[in-house]
């Protein structure tokens, strides 16, 4: 059978953080029951595609999957063919999970839970609009592992404004602390039409500092060595055998199926989205269709490219052997001005069959992928 991944779009939040610019909203509950009734028709139609696939991770994200009553999160589950060996995962606001919830995951099948932490300091997660407070945060994530879950993330956020070089240190020694076999650093990006980037721009907040931000990333992963989180992906770091399956599988190009408002897709070389509208999406699988928006063949060229900017995110990058074999040609060959000059920068280093960023390319890796496009 085929593998297949599959994602789960929940665009309902108790409330939108500042620097938010994901499909969500904190002000239509009211639609939640038509929405799930919807997803839970899209999934249906397209039986077709999932027919003979074995679906080998489900995320659930959003939003916030976890502000919805477990009762919903079931329905869905219950409508995809999976076994115990694929993971399951769910987006946690800390502040929307309790131990009938949790209790409820681990029946339904889920295994593993990414909290959404960002920062353990009081002060920094109410200016970023976050709901929960560090202690909430600490004892569900205690709660969770007690509960049997042993596969838990966390995702920080450094390099926001204000947050300084101490806070981030003394978040990063105390979430080392908690029961955790994974942990997303991402460094801020301020996209436009969240409340964070009007805050800048009116000068509320002041612009982050890049060279702190290095700084922080630095800092990231010389810390979580030291407890035995390995770096396999330019912000994510795992302790050996827990890196998350469902997000290698997308850097690998895998095939994943999305369901939900402004879900996008992979599937049989083409790309593909759901409307970005949420009374259209309703309305349209009302209708019985599917709400698919520019469904676009990737080129064989098109796949080329994203490899090689998918699979350098990656620590250990890919091979020349890969490479020739997917796309009957060989990189050094086909790249030799690009290679000479981000060798000579030190941005990548080739050793023997393999290819990928040096340290000084994780700090530039934008500027490695657009000498490929």
């Amino acid at each position: 059978m085929n593998k297949l991944r599959i994602y789960i779009h929940i665009p309902f939040c108790q409330s939108k953080c500042q620097y938010c610019d994901f499909i969500s909203y904190d002000n239509k509950d009211y639609l939640i029951d038509s929405y799930i009734d919807a997803l839970i028709r899209e999934i249906e139609f397209s039986n077709t595609l999932l027919k003979n696939k074995e679906i080998t991770s489900i995320f659930l994200g959003g939003g916030t999957p976890t502000y919805l009553p477990a009762k919903y999160i079931r329905k869905i589950l219950n409508k995809l063919t999976f076994t115990s060996k694929a993971e399951v995962s769910i987006e946690i606001n800390p502040e929307t999970v309790n131990k009938e919830k949790l209790f409820e995951y681990k029946k339904m099948g889920i295994n593993r839970l990414s909290f959404g932490v960002q920062s353990l300091d009081n002060k920094l997660l109410r200016l970023m609009g976050r709901i929960h407070d560090k202690q909430t945060a600490i004892n569900n994530i205690k709660l969770a592992n007690e509960l049997g879950f042993e596969n838990i993330s966390a995702d920080l956020i450094f390099g926001y404004p204000l947050q300084t070089l101490e806070m981030y240190k003394k978040t990063l020694d105390e979430i080392l602390t908690l029961p955790l076999k994974h942990l997303s650093c991402y460094s801020l990006s301020v996209e436009k039409n969240t409340t964070l980037h009007s805050m800048i721009n009116k000068k509320i907040l002041p612009t982050p500092n890049e060279q702190l931000d290095r700084q922080m990333y630095e800092i990231t992963e010389s810390k979580l060595l030291k407890y035995g989180f390995l770096q396999y992906e330019l912000s994510n770091y795992a302790i050996k055998g827990y890196e998350s399956k469902h997000n290698i599988g997308y850097w690998k190009q895998d095939e994943y199926l999305s369901f939900g408002l402004g879900a996008h897709s992979y599937y049989d070389q083409k790309r593909f989205h759901n409307t970005y509208d949420l009374p259209t999406y309703i309305c349209t699988i009302k209708q019985n269709q599917l709400p698919h928006e520019e469904i676009e063949n990737i080129t064989l060229k098109e796949q080329e490219k994203e490899f090689i900017m998918l699979r350098l995110r990656l620590n250990e990058g890919f091979s020349l052997d890969t490479f020739k074999e997917k796309f009957s040609n060989s990189f050094r060959a086909k790249y030799e001005l690009e290679i000479k000059e981000l060798i000579e920068k030190n941005l990548i280093q080739i050793t023997s069959n393999q290819v990928r960023l040096t340290t000084k390319g994780k700090d530039f890796s934008n500027q490695v992928f657009l000498m490929f496009f």
